[in-house]
């Protein structure tokens, strides 16, 4: 009897965590992020922008939809290499999102992980503007602090087509005590707990983005617009409690792309714009 118990018990806490994995993973949290680049110039002009972004998320584990805009504030547009030298070449491209993940546990050593996402992205007329992202890899632990990630990436935009394989290298990434570091594209970072609520971090990230133009558009009409940037944080995360957490980053642009399509995808400009400062903050709410 003693050990029909025993056996009962072993089952119930294996249901129990089984049930805890579940919720957690299906446990919906929602995001908001607010950032601002500072005012810079495009190369070899006197014009300039400046950009503010917000992006508002929901989510969980398995699931997620997104909404994102972005502001642009033009000062000398006369003198910028594109546009019609009078009207605002960008007032607000708009963003929406959705994902889907199917996480795998195979065993103490290994996980896999595929995820979709799907995206449209467009200044005015949503027309052409969907694009198609597919991330697969597979996550091999040496340890309780190292492990690696190989994996590939695929996107699918009106402009162009493009895959990748993906590696990465992580050190104690789910630790919430001392240093953590992960390796890889596109973002890297390394952080320090300096306890368990409190993480400071410096990174730096890859990021790119294509609108599609408007029909009426000074740039290029019923064309394409692409935005590459590599980016430096400086940041803290800070868990308030098991519902909210907060994070702020100083930013650093260390190279800025701006290219122009037209309307048959065909890359008529290629402009750089300075590096500049700037700031973001998010908060998350766990429910």
């Amino acid at each position: 009897m003693k050990k029909i118990a025993t056996i009962l018990l072993f089952a119930l806490a294996c249901a129990a965590e089984e049930k805890s994995a579940l919720e957690k993973m299906i446990q919906p949290r929602i995001s908001y992020e607010s950032a601002y680049l500072e005012s810079s110039k495009v190369a070899h002009t006197q014009g300039s922008v400046q950009v503010y972004k917000n992006n508002l998320r929901i989510n969980n584990e398995l699931f997620g939809v997104s909404y994102s805009n972005w502001k642009f504030d033009w000062d000398n547009v006369a003198a910028l290499p594109f546009g019609d030298g009078v009207h605002t070449p960008i007032d607000q491209i708009h963003s929406f999102a959705l994902s889907a993940n199917m996480p795998k546990k195979i065993n103490d050593e290994w996980f896999f992980l595929a995820s979709l996402s799907l995206k449209s992205t467009f200044e005015k007329e949503t027309e052409d503007s969907y694009g198609a992202n597919i991330f697969s890899f597979a996550s091999y632990r040496l340890d309780e602090e190292h492990s690696f990630s190989m994996g590939a990436f695929a996107n699918y935009r009106p402009t162009s087509t493009l895959a990748l394989p993906v590696i990465s290298y992580s050190y104690r990434e789910k630790f919430k005590e001392g240093w953590q570091v992960v390796v890889g594209f596109p973002r890297t970072h390394v952080g320090y707990h300096v306890n368990e609520d409190t993480l400071v971090r410096f990174g730096l990230m890859f990021s790119q983005s294509l609108v599609r133009l408007s029909d009426a558009s000074p740039i290029e009409k019923s064309g394409y617009a692409e935005a590459k940037d590599y980016s430096s944080n400086l940041g803290l995360t800070y868990r308030l409690n098991e519902n909210f957490t907060f994070a702020g980053d100083l930013l650093y642009t260390l190279s800025r792309e701006f290219i122009i399509y037209d309307a048959h995808a065909k890359e008529v400009q290629n402009s750089t714009i300075q590096n500049a400062f700037g700031a973001n903050l998010r908060v998350v709410y766990r429910f």
